[in-house]
């Protein structure tokens, strides 16, 4: 009896294993805006991100997301700027090489789908929320499964302790950050 029980356990501990999704990094993008003078907003991409995603995307509590983002791959499309924000005034990238987040859970609120977790940015952590939306499961004309996964947030700069020195007045508080991520 104790065998049979034993193998019942492990088949039932096999079939609740996450699914894990690979990382279509060709297709995805991180990208952030800013105010610059209270006139326009500068917008910016990191080119060396990795997502590690699991679950099953038909259920959408089940999936569980761990990003990690190398800061010094800030691109801002002028490299003055994008030197300037990897120095101390802002990222600080020689002491907090990457910018990273691990889910919790995801809820449910007004109807979305909203990934709770932790931020770590500049060396400070805090818990926020993402809302975002499904698309698929589907199958490509390669016969490869793809989901994406999009969802907008905002942070306030100041919160993390990237005050921009003497350039921070020239820029605003919040950043808007939007994430489309794709997975195979």
């Amino acid at each position: 009896m104790k065998i049979q029980t034993l193998l019942a356990s492990l088949l039932l501990v096999a079939g609740v294993q996450a699914q894990s999704w690979n990382f279509d990094a060709t297709h995805s993008n991180i990208g952030f805006g800013i105010k610059h003078l209270a006139v326009s907003t500068a917008h910016g991409t990191f080119d060396k991100v990795d997502i590690k995603l699991t679950g099953d995307a038909t259920k959408p509590a089940t999936l569980a997301a761990e990003v990690t983002i190398q800061a010094a791959s800030v691109n801002t499309k002028a490299d003055k700027r994008d030197e300037h924000i990897r120095g101390a005034d802002f990222f600080d990238v020689a002491k907090f090489p990457t910018i990273a987040f691990k889910s919790e859970k995801v809820e449910i609120k007004g109807g979305k789908n909203v990934l709770v977790g932790n931020l770590t940015l500049h060396g400070v952590t805090r818990k926020i929320e993402i809302p975002f939306e499904i698309s698929g499961p589907v199958v490509d004309p390669w016969k490869q499964t793809r989901l994406g996964l999009e969802g907008a947030f905002t942070i306030n700069r100041n919160d993390y302790g990237v005050t921009g020195g003497a350039a921070g007045a020239a820029i605003g508080d919040e950043v808007k950050i939007e994430v489309s991520a794709e997975f195979t």
